[in-house]
């Protein structure tokens, strides 16, 4: 998905450009999860990179482009890791240990990339562009997540096992992104907290009624 010629961004093959980019790309991400992509100057990058004023407009017009950058290229890794999550039942038992492991796993990623996720978040409120948007990654984890959905069917008595079960995932997502940015007060804080809630509420998707 990452494009060469994105705006704002200057791409160069020479390794020590590439190297100062990544130190650059780096300090964003980590001022924008501690501080937030409104409050990080384009001077805070550049102090916190180690790299000179040049060097950041050689490469980047703006903050803008060094954050739509950076959330390319995030989409790109994160559909591979989306495609090799194990949701088999020989390994993971039962319906609540396997959405027990997927929220986990999504607490993880969003915990430790939420510099990406706090400029997508602002990003979306000012433009339409879904090249940054963390959000396209919804439906190729929905498609993934849906091919292990027969061999936890037998663990699912709602009426539309499908429609459950996507719900579900919708469920997770939502509720751990929002927490990760700040939001859902009420909800718990720690990960085990967070995690019992979510398989919880999840099952209560999955296993409400009978069949019919």
């Amino acid at each position: 998905m990452s494009k060469s010629g994105s705006d704002g961004y200057r791409p160069s093959k020479q390794a020590r450009s590439v190297r100062s980019e990544q130190l650059l790309l780096e300090a964003g991400e980590a001022l924008f999860a501690e501080n937030g992509y409104q409050s990080t100057k384009v001077t805070d990058i550049i102090e916190r990179s180690g790299c000179s004023t040049g060097t950041f407009y050689h490469r980047f017009t703006d903050k803008e482009g060094l954050a739509r950058l950076m959330i390319e290229r995030f989409i790109d890794e994160a559909d591979d890791v989306i495609q090799s999550l194990d949701l088999n039942r020989d390994i993971h038992g039962d319906l609540p240990q396997m959405l027990a492991y997927l929220a986990g796993g999504l607490h993880d990623s969003m915990t430790e990339r939420l510099g990406v996720y706090r400029a997508s978040q602002r990003l979306n409120t000012l433009s339409s562009d879904r090249s940054a948007d963390t959000g396209v990654l919804v439906a190729p984890l929905e498609a993934h997540v849906m091919t292990y959905l027969d061999q936890y069917r037998d663990q699912i008595t709602a009426a539309d096992p499908d429609e459950a079960l996507r719900h579900a995932l919708q469920l997770i997502i939502m509720v751990t992104l929002q927490t990760r940015l700040g939001a859902g007060r009420l909800f718990p804080r720690d990960k085990a907290g967070l995690t019992q809630m979510l398989v919880q509420a999840s099952l209560g998707l999955l296993q409400q009624g009978n069949r019919s």
